[in-house]
């Protein structure tokens, strides 16, 4: 895997031509519009540098329902995935790592090539919007044993 700054330098360069063009007129963003930060990392959750796969970037998004007390199977990614919690609260579970609780609105970048699974540990359902940096003819998750 090479690192992702350089990809990211490129994606960010190309996003921000419409900014830079918005930043030549009087305001900057039209009214109505607003943004938010959610999260800008260049580690995942628990602290490893992301890396991008070799290969034709691909970006494959899924949303994620889980029922209460339900949970993914035990797995890992060889590629980065990002997480966004759209309804209720999730609980991170990765080898080796503490337990950590999310909730509505809250984000992060699970680990690479490390076991883990998301638990909704309360009675109400909970979405979640996954996003692979993916390559590719690649696959994005790994079934663990």
């Amino acid at each position: 895997m090479k690192p992702i700054a350089p990809i990211a330098l490129a994606l960010g360069l190309a996003a921000a031509l419409p900014i830079f063009t918005a930043f030549a007129q009087d305001d900057a963003l039209p009214a109505g519009f607003e943004t938010a930060p959610v999260l800008k990392t260049n580690v995942t959750r628990d602290g490893d540098a992301i890396a991008w796969p070799d290969g034709t970037p691909e970006i494959v998004s899924v949303i994620g329902t889980i029922e209460p007390g339900g949970r993914t199977p035990l797995h890992q990614h060889p590629v980065p995935v990002y997480v966004y919690v759209l309804e209720g609260e999730v609980e991170l579970r990765t080898e080796g790592g503490d337990p950590h609780t999310y909730g509505t609105g809250e984000a992060y970048v699970e680990a690479l090539n490390r076991d883990h699974q998301l638990f909704n540990v309360t009675d109400s359902e909970a979405k979640v919007l996954v996003v692979f940096a993916a390559a590719q003819d690649q696959p994005t998750t790994v079934a663990s044993e």
